[in-house]
């Protein structure tokens, strides 16, 4: 029955239904944080979050053979330090603003890819995609409201996140591509757990002063016991991470990687939506307004891009499952 229903779905419909999923998955995962955050700290966070998705990644490329060790060290470290850096920022957001904000401020990655384009490699960009600048633009202002609700600088975080993650992209793209999609995600969560784990150890060791500590308490905890309600919150969470990732990985393989990237944007729809259910927590139409415009910003770019840059844009299919992890 099941296969019958699968072969009716064309390539496109399937995959992306499998996006979607995906993005339902991490929608929800991402606002489970806000059960963990009281309890532990960035670093700590990030360091289990990624021992759980670990022990569960070795046995499936165990089990299927997919290969874990990268070919090239060197730009596989570099994209894994952009991107662990954007990670850092996404969930060091979280508890100043709700997921779908700080999702949105990850989404302005394609305008970033498109400005370092320029500037960093002076191609020309069209009119387009400079108007899809100036639209993605206009909606982190809609998103941020710094007119309403005041400006401070942490609110910046998932936009910094973006282009952190933009340069992700840009290096897998270019310097990553025939690497083993798992070798990725493995090399990811390994570096990012790292980091983690050795940050919460210095904050034990060296704790910051208490006006820092209560400026920002969850990026300064070290480490803290965990009752066993957290502990099966974290592993649910870590779960739902991997779960997503397959996810990702298998619509981006059925179908045309543009065409499936669009379906990436329903992410800001299902984090709204499960932060109302999980929360009772609405969004400002302001910040609905400028979801629009950053999704319409990122379809721009995507579907502006010339005939030659194309291919790239479709070597970039397992960049794309690999990086939303972990937002992933």
């Amino acid at each position: 029955m099941l296969a019958n229903w699968r072969q009716s779905l064309s390539a496109e419909l399937y995959g992306g239904l499998l996006i979607l999923s995906a993005m339902a998955i991490l929608g929800l995962g991402d606002n489970i944080f806000y059960y963990l955050e009281p309890h532990m700290g960035l670093g700590q966070f990030h360091a289990l979050r990624s021992l759980i998705c670990l022990i569960l990644l070795v046995p499936f490329a165990l089990i299927t053979g997919a290969r874990l060790l990268p070919d090239r060290w060197g730009p596989i470290l570099m994209r894994t330090a952009f991107l662990s850096a954007s990670m850092f920022l996404y969930f060091g957001s979280l508890p100043i603003m709700s997921v779908a904000e700080a999702a949105a401020g990850l989404f302005t990655a394609p305008i970033f890819v498109l400005l370092f384009t320029r500037l960093v490699y002076k191609e020309r960009i069209g009119v387009r995609r400079i108007l899809a600048v100036m639209v993605g633009t206009i909606g982190v202002l809609f998103v941020l409201r710094p007119d309403e609700v005041g400006f401070h600088i942490l609110q910046l975080m998932p936009v910094a996140g973006g282009a952190l993650y933009a340069m992700a992209a840009m290096t897998t793209r270019r310097y990553c591509a025939d690497e083993p999609p798992l070798s990725l995600v493995a090399v990811f969560f390994f570096v990012i757990g790292l980091t983690g784990a050795l940050a919460t150890t210095m904050l034990d060791m060296r704790p910051v002063s208490e006006a820092l500590f209560e400026a920002a308490p969850f990026f300064f905890r070290g480490w803290m016991a965990l009752d066993l309600v957290t502990s099966g919150w974290i592993i649910f969470q870590g779960s739902l991470t991997v779960v997503a990732i397959a996810l990702l990985t298998r619509g981006y393989q059925v179908a045309e990687t543009s065409y499936m990237a669009v379906f990436e944007y329903s992410l800001l729809i299902f984090a709204a939506a499960w932060t109302y259910i999980m929360f009772g927590q609405a969004l400002a139409v302001t910040s609905i307004i400028g979801f629009v415009l950053i999704a319409s910003a990122g379809v721009i770019v995507s579907r502006a891009l010339p005939s030659n840059d194309q291919a790239s844009s479709d070597q970039a299919s397992s960049e794309q499952a690999s990086n939303d992890q972990a937002s992933a």
